[in-house]
C-alpha cells in the first residue's frame, strides 16, 4: 500500500467524526475596506480496485483529496482555484512525490500534486471575463461530447475518473459577452458569445506502457517475422518535444448560444492541437552472427512509441430541447485533419529490417540496421454527431444516447471503422428515501462488437459521506477501441467524503 495512504486514513476517521461540513470565511485584510468572502470546498476519495483477471496489470489503492477555493474580492471581481493530491493509482515505478507540469505526457509522479484551475472572474451586466487556468464544459451530451476540445484528458484511470476531475486545466483568456435582445425581434434570448483565447498548449498525460489502462493495440509483440526471420522486439514509451511555446501555437474557439423558441442551442469553433491521444512509432534494429541458432543470426528491434501533436480544427452546434416530460438533445461537429490510428501492434508484427552487411556479420559484431515501419496514423476529416434523451419512468432516471464517428474518404484499416456508432444507457433509481442509489451505465458499439457494462451501488450514510461498490467487465474484438481492454475487468470500492 503506498506510504502516503495512512495519513489519509486518520483524516477520514477525523472527518467523519466531526460531521464535516464546508464554511463560509470573511477575511478583512489591513488597508482593504471590504472583507474576502472566502468559500472552501474539499472531497476526499479512496479507490481500491481489483482486477478479475490476474494477467491484467494491477493497480495500487488510490486516494485523492480535492480542495476548491472561492474568494470573492467584491461584487464583481472572485478568484476560483483548486488543488488535487493523489498518492497510489495507477502507476507501478512512480518516481516519487511531484507535481504535474505541462511539458510532459508520461509523468510517474505518486505522492502527487495537481493545479486544476486558477482563475480570476471579472462579472458586469454585459461582459464576464476569466483568465487564468480554467477547465470548460462545451457540449451538451452526456459523456461524450464532440465539441468539447479545450481541455485535455488524464487517461490514467478513464473509466472511474469524474469528468470534472478528468480534464487538465488550461491557461486561457475567455471573456463571455451577454447580447441585449430584449424588444428586437428574430434574436434570441439569453445570447452569449464567448471566446477562448489560450496562449499555450497542455498535453493530455498518458499512462505508461506497464500501466492498466495503456492501450493493448499500442504495445509492441515481443516477436515478429519479417522476411522468413525472427525479430526479437523491445520498446518503451518516450515523452517527445511539444509544440514551442509561441503565440503561433495557441487555441482559439468560440461558442455562441442563447434561447429560441424553447431550444437551447451553441454554435461552436475549434482551432488547436487536438486534445485527444495520439501516438506513433519508430525502430532500429541489430543484427549479429549466431552460429548456433536455426536461422544463423540474431535480429532484434528497438522500439520506441513517442506522442504527435498535431493541429485540427472543428466546427459545430448543439440544441436541447424539453418535450413530452423529456430532454432531448443534439450534437455534431465537422472536424477538419484529425489524425486516426492504427494498431502498433500490427504495425511492428509487420516490420522491414533493412540491408545486412556481410562483412560486419562474418566479424561477430553486432550491427545498426534500418527498421521500416507503416504509418501509425492516417489524418482525414470527419463528422461526429450524437443524440440522446432522458426521462423519469416513475422514480426511475433512464438516459440513452447514440454517438457516431463518420470518417469520410478513408481506405486504411484504423482502430475504428469509418462509421464507428455507439449507444449507451444509464438508468438509476433510488430506494430508501435516496439513501441506496442503484445505477447501471452501458455501452454498445456495433462495428467493433464491444460492450462495456458498469453495474454499481451507493450507499449514501449522510450529505458527506458515501460509498460505492462496483464492477466494470468489458468485452469484444480485441482489435477494437474498447475491446482491446477486455482484460481489464475490474471490482472497486470508493469512499467519498464531502466537507
Amino acid at each position: 500500500m503506498p506510504s502516503g495512504l495512512p495519513p489519509l486514513a486518520a483524516l477520514v476517521c477525523v472527518l467523519v467524526v466531526c460531521d464535516a461540513r464546508a464554511d463560509v470565511y470573511a477575511l478583512r485584510i489591513p488597508q482593504v475596506p471590504r472583507p474576502i468572502v472566502a468559500d472552501l470546498e474539499g472531497k476526499l476519495e479512496f479507490l481500491d480496485v481489483e482486477r478479475a483477471q490476474s494477467s491484467s496489470p494491477r493497480q495500487n489503492p488510490q486516494a485523492k483529496l480535492r480542495l476548491r477555493l472561492t474568494a470573492d474580492f467584491s461584487r464583481s471581481l472572485r478568484f476560483v482555484s483548486d488543488l488535487t493530491g493523489t498518492a497510489g493509482g495507477t502507476p507501478h515505478d512512480p518516481g516519487g512525490p511531484g507535481v504535474y507540469d505541462w511539458s510532459r505526457i508520461k509523468q510517474d509522479i505518486s505522492p502527487s500534486l495537481e493545479f486544476g484551475e486558477a482563475y480570476l472572474d471579472f462579472r458586469s451586466s454585459l461582459v464576464d471575463l476569466r483568465a487564468g487556468v480554467q477547465k470548460f464544459s462545451w457540449g451538451k451530451l452526456d459523456a461524450v461530447q464532440p465539441n468539447d476540445l479545450l481541455n485535455p484528458q488524464k487517461y490514467f484511470d478513464p473509466i472511474l475518473e469524474d469528468e470534472s476531475d478528468g480534464k487538465i486545466g488550461v491557461p486561457a483568456v475567455a471573456p463571455t459577452f451577454y447580447v441585449p435582445t430584449r424588444g428586437v425581434r428574430g434574436l434570441p434570448d439569453d445570447l452569449r458569445v464567448t471566446l477562448v483565447w489560450a496562449p499555450l498548449y497542455v498535453p493530455y498525460y498518458f499512462p505508461d506502457h506497464d500501466e492498466r489502462w495503456y492501450p493493448p493495440l499500442a504495445r509492441v509483440p515481443a516477436e515478429s517475422r519479417t522476411m522468413g526471420f525472427t525479430v526479437t522486439n523491445q520498446s518503451r514509451l518516450r515523452n517527445a518535444p511539444l509544440p514551442s511555446r509561441t503565440l503561433d501555437h495557441g487555441t482559439i474557439a468560440a461558442r455562441v448560444s442563447g434561447l429560441l423558441g424553447g431550444a437551447d442551442f451553441a454554435l461552436y469553433y475549434f482551432d488547436g492541437f487536438d486534445p485527444a491521444p495520439v501516438l506513433s512509432a519508430a525502430a532500429q534494429g541489430f543484427v549479429r552472427l549466431a552460429p548456433l541458432s536455426p536461422q544463423l543470426v540474431d535480429i532484434r528491434s528497438e522500439v520506441e512509441i513517442f506522442p504527435v501533436f498535431e493541429r485540427i480544427r472543428a466546427a459545430g452546434g448543439d440544441v436541447a430541447y424539453r418535450a413530452f416530460d423529456a430532454t432531448f438533445r443534439v450534437e455534431a461537429a465537422y472536424v477538419f485533419d484529425r489524425a486516426y490510428p492504427r494498431s502498433i501492434r500490427d504495425i511492428v508484427a509487420g516490420e522491414q529490417v533493412g540491408a545486412i552487411d556481410p562483412a560486419t556479420l562474418v566479424l561477430g559484431r553486432e550491427q545498426a540496421v534500418p527498421v521500416t515501419l507503416g504509418s501509425v496514423n492516417v489524418p482525414g476529416d470527419a463528422v461526429e454527431w450524437g443524440a440522446g434523451a432522458d426521462t423519469f419512468v416513475g422514480d426511475t432516471f433512464v438516459l440513452v444516447q447514440v454517438n457516431q464517428t463518420a470518417i469520410l474518404r478513408s481506405d486504411v484499416d484504423l482502430l475504428i471503422s469509418d462509421y464507428e456508432t455507439r449507444f449507451a444507457m444509464k438508468v438509476r433509481r433510488s430506494f430508501f428515501d435516496d439513501r441506496v442509489r442503484a445505477e447501471l451505465i452501458g455501452l454498445y458499439g456495433m462495428q467493433g462488437v464491444y460492450g462495456l457494462a458498469n453495474p454499481h451501488l451507493t450507499y449514501v450514510i449522510n450529505d458527506h459521506l458515501d460509498v460505492r461498490v462496483g464492477y466494470i467487465a468489458i468485452e469484444g474484438d480485441g482489435d477494437s477501441i474498447l475491446g482491446q481492454y477486455k482484460r481489464n475487468d475490474e471490482g472497486y470500492v470508493r469512499a467519498r467524503i464531502l466537507f
